[in-house]
């Protein structure tokens, strides 16, 4: 259990809050959002605080940088934003805007530290659902009740509510404390993944069929590139476990950012290596990641993928169209927009990708949400032109879920990151759902395109056992 120890000092400071969110919440008749953050030296790993438990929160969510040593943890909700319409991004930043301004916030310029949204949107909000992804809606951010930040060393605990006109400021504080202390971090036994039994795949023959029908699109000259999926549906002997594949990513993909949110019924986990957007003041940062290669068995063989990698005008074509977009969608909204001429060739474990960082300077009207509306989804995920990509996608595949779409946080300051969920995997008890894509243009072949995907099923394969 979290000591009390630990965060009594902060009882009074928690009431004075409450107390300043209930008189602002009678004068605009309204709840208002109270947040304190504070330092905290709890002993808590970030995998043993998700893996902690509340029976009263079944609603976990998990953010990782492994090289970065920056971890955010969040358990129950104090807010949701979100929304089943289409064009919820727009309405969930007017929503959020509107809560942190009339807020009674304290909290240190500190990244990852304060009233965090955590959570993401679906790929595509115009496809009919799949009942598989119950429970994950066109767009769901959850402001946590207890958020668990470390940053370099440094820990620390930002407690959320809200706050209604009516509310009894000691009684609610109170409350906070013991919900806090109800939260079971007792270390549990370690869960191993059950085996899998059965795996529903698309055969390599409906593969190829789909590839050439991309392909004759592209040949007509209604699409530049398409990125087609393959789902690989496992069903194992018993409840996959999320928390064990988390750890495994974690360790296995640390330059990666590993993420999960956890809805008591199902999860959506993954470890990306593509960050859509990161905000940080008025500064932005993001990667263009498109073009894969495998790794080599050996250096020398490795070091042959990657001159071919290099040297393919297919794959330098596939990168550059996704660089082109990416500088036509962001030059109106930064300045001192920059990227490299020529991409570098990042190494993952088990591939290695065509690489162009962004960097530029936001004008001061805009935040992180702002940037993954204009940019989702990119040529990487869906293809050029968009909309005829989309489409494409949408009579070919069905419904993506949240595979391929934004996820990540979102601060006070409009400040966050997201990154693309690929690399992903969605859990529902006995049954895991994965998806792995390749981009399609003038010169793919099915054969190669169909290894490539195959390759970008590893990771989560080998997360949960079977890779």
């Amino acid at each position: 259990m979290i000591s009390i120890a630990h965060i009594a000092p902060a009882r009074k400071t928690l009431t004075d809050l409450l107390v300043r969110g209930q008189q602002r919440a009678r004068l605009s008749r309204r709840p208002v959002l109270v947040s304190l953050a504070q330092p905290i030296s709890c002993g808590l790993t970030p995998l043993a605080a998700f893996a902690a438990r509340h029976r009263a929160y079944p609603l976990r969510t998990f953010w990782g940088r492994p090289e970065q040593d920056f971890w955010l943890v969040g358990h129950g909700q104090a807010c949701v934003l979100g929304s089943d319409e289409a064009g919820s991004i727009d309405r969930i930043a007017e929503e959020h805007r509107a809560l942190v301004q009339t807020g009674v916030i304290e909290a240190p310029a500190v990244r990852g530290v304060g009233p965090l949204f955590m959570g993401g949107f679906r790929y595509d909000p115009h496809t009919a659902r799949d009942v598989i992804w119950k429970g994950f809606p066109d767009a769901l951010m959850v402001l946590p009740r207890f958020l668990f930040t470390w940053s370099k060393g440094a820990g620390w605990l930002t407690t959320n509510v809200m706050v209604a006109p009516e509310t009894d400021p000691v009684r609610q504080g109170e409350a906070l404390m013991d919900e806090l202390q109800s939260l079971d971090t007792r270390p549990a036994e370690q869960a191993q993944q059950p085996a899998t039994r059965d795996v529903t795949d698309l055969s390599y023959e409906e593969w190829a069929s789909r590839v050439r029908n991309a392909l004759k699109a592209v040949e007509s000259g209604l699409l530049t590139k398409v990125v087609l999926a393959r789902k690989k549906v496992l069903h194992a002997g018993g409840r996959y476990s999320l928390e064990n594949a988390l750890e495994l990513l974690c360790r296995t993909y640390p330059g990666c950012t590993v993420f999960a949110i956890d809805n008591g019924q199902a999860s959506f986990v993954g470890a990306s290596p593509e960050t859509l957007a990161h905000v940080a003041g008025r500064r932005l940062s993001l990667t263009c990641l498109a073009s894969s290669a495998a790794r080599g068995s050996n250096p020398e063989e490795d070091c042959n993928l990657e001159k071919q990698l290099v040297a393919s005008s297919k794959e330098q074509r596939e990168h550059e169209a996704v660089v082109a977009m990416l500088a036509a969608s962001l030059r109106d909204v930064c300045t001192d927009l920059k990227w490299e001429s020529r991409p570098q060739v990042w190494k993952l474990r088990n591939v290695q990708h065509l690489l162009t960082p962004f960097t530029g300077n936001l004008g001061d009207c805009y935040g992180v949400l702002d940037i993954v509306r204009r940019l989702h989804p990119t040529p990487a995920v869906a293809g050029v032109p968009t909309d005829r990509a989309l489409r494409l996608i949408r009579d070919t595949e069905g419904d993506r879920g949240w595979y391929a779409a934004p996820v990540g946080w979102l601060d006070h300051t409009l400040s966050g990151e997201f990154v693309v969920a690929i690399r992903s995997a969605l859990l529902r008890g006995d049954r895991a759902v994965l998806y792995a894509g390749a981009g399609i243009i003038d010169g793919s072949d099915p054969e190669q395109e169909f290894r490539e995907t195959e390759m970008k099923f590893q990771p989560m394969l080998a997360a949960l056992g079977g890779g």
